[in-house]
């Protein structure tokens, strides 16, 4: 799988969570930081609950992953400071799952549940990626419903 590739997958999860939650695609657009990709342009509601779930105008970092990649479980990349940046404003993550036939599964979290799945950052040492400090979360932490007894996807 090519960089483009990753980037076409991006694209296509942030268009469909911006179709599902009412979000707006800011990545890209040279007036927004980029440490997130979406913002809600209406509050997020439910029936179950008296207030909204989500304000309008709050940030969104969309992640994807591949199903499988390499033998393995795919896993979400997530830098340290768009992260901290993203806790800070309140913000939510939308955590998708991919494989060759399209989005698998795909969910609005929290940045602070986000932030429950793993303790520790990692450096990147020389260069990698953009990002002095990252972790990666396999989507199993989300979505274990997804595998089977046996460890197998289903």
């Amino acid at each position: 799988m090519s960089v483009a590739d990753n980037a076409d997958w991006g694209r296509t999860v942030e268009t469909a969570a911006c179709e599902r939650w009412p979000l707006e695609h800011v990545a890209g657009d040279d007036s927004e930081p980029d440490w997130f990709d979406a913002r809600f342009v209406a509050p997020l509601e439910t029936e179950l609950a008296p207030v909204p779930i989500v304000e309008a105008g709050t940030p969104v970092e969309v992640k994807s992953c591949r199903r499988r990649y390499q033998g393995r479980y795919g896993r979400w990349w997530i830098k340290r400071e768009s992260h901290e940046q993203l806790l800070e404003a309140g913000g939510e993550y939308v955590l998708a799952v991919t494989d060759r036939s399209g989005i698998v599964r795909m969910s609005l979290l929290d940045a602070e549940t986000v932030d429950c799945l793993f303790s520790t950052w990692w450096g990147t040492g020389n260069g990698g990626k953009d990002a002095e400090e990252y972790r990666q979360v396999p989507w199993t932490a989300v979505f274990d419903d997804l595998v089977g007894q046996g460890g197998e996807v289903l």
